[in-house]
């Protein structure tokens, strides 16, 4: 009976792993300058370029990491299908 309890457990454990592994979406937290209308200094205008550059660093590192988790998704779909393949070669022959 326990071992019965345990089954279903990690069973429902996988199903709710696999209904929701992809409902969440992350959202990069990047912050979008804002060009003034005239710049009124050099200053002003140097701030703003650092402003665009660490904007967009944020967005390629943003991209970067989620470019990594479409590898590792891709790695984890390759090793189920490998370990189907060797059940299906090694366990129903």
């Amino acid at each position: 009976m326990k071992k019965l309890v345990s089954i279903i457990i990690i069973m429902s454990l996988g199903i709710y792993d696999i209904a929701f592994a992809d409902t969440f979406q992350k959202h990069m937290y990047c912050s979008k300058p804002s060009k003034p209308y005239n710049f009124t200094s050099e200053a002003q205008y140097n701030r703003f370029v650092d402003d665009v550059n660490k904007y967009q660093i944020c967005i390629d590192d943003f991209v970067e990491e989620q470019n990594q988790g479409i590898k590792n998704h891709q790695k984890s779909i390759n090793n189920a299908i490998e370990e189907w393949n060797r059940f299906v070669q090694f366990e129903l022959k």
